[in-house]
């Protein structure tokens, strides 16, 4: 019997298509001295209202970068199907088990999730979460955005960021998304280390990638918080 070497082993509860307002979870598998067969319970919501284009966002891809995380529930409570033509897919708790410590890489296999994409199906936790994501996500958005601070470590001027672009016409797609997000400073720059990035990955596969430094130093603020839900 042959098996297909990309398969995922990530279950979501929900269907993409389906018109409307739905949430659920990403089930994945995480075995474990205190659960031979535990479940990692992702939350994921999909607002679909019909045609038109497809946002991913993401956040928490660092656990201690809160005001994504907080942002993003608050878009899943507030939007409402009618305001919107096309349809949201929200994650946002992408490294959940690195959130729920409050620490940058995940405690369960020491990884840097914006650095394993486009991830491996049957790798550790963080990589199996990034390759359904790269897979199942991605694959279906035309705009991706990606929601950072600065964590415990750092601080930033709350900004929106996008990356110089070789292609004349994406590149001016991504600024009109960086327009679009209204933050106090837009930077466009160049990565140095881009190996593994989910930025590298979406711009590689032709989609419009957005991400944010929005303050940090470990703390949420009423003024980043605000920046990301606007």
């Amino acid at each position: 019997m042959s098996h297909d070497a990309n398969a995922t082993f990530v279950h979501c509860s929900i269907d993409f298509d389906q018109p409307g307002y739905s949430v659920g979870r990403l089930s994945v598998p995480h075995s474990r001295d205190e659960s031979a067969w535990g479940v990692l319970q992702v939350p994921i919501a999909c607002i679909n209202g019909g045609k038109g284009h497809t946002i991913l966002f993401t956040a928490a891809s660092h656990g201690d970068e809160y005001e994504g995380p907080v942002a993003l529930l608050k878009l899943i409570r507030d939007l409402q199907v009618a305001e919107i033509q096309g349809r949201v897919i929200v994650l946002p708790a992408l490294n959940l088990p690195a959130l729920q410590a409050g620490r940058r890489l995940s405690p369960v296999d020491g990884l840097n999730m914006n650095r394993v994409f486009p991830g491996d199906p049957r790798g550790t936790i963080t990589e199996r979460i990034a390759h359904y994501v790269a897979t199942e996500l991605v694959s279906r958005a035309d705009v991706v955005v990606d929601l950072h601070s600065g964590g415990q470590s750092l601080k930033f001027l709350p900004a929106a960021i996008v990356h110089e672009l070789d292609d004349p016409k994406m590149m001016d797609r991504t600024l009109a998304a960086l327009r679009a997000f209204r933050a106090p400073v837009g930077l466009v720059l160049r990565e140095i280390e881009s190996q593994g990035m989910l930025d590298t990955f979406v711009e590689e596969a032709g989609k419009i990638f957005l991400s944010t430094e929005l303050g940090g130093a470990g703390v949420l603020t009423p003024e980043t918080v605000h920046i990301a839900e606007r």
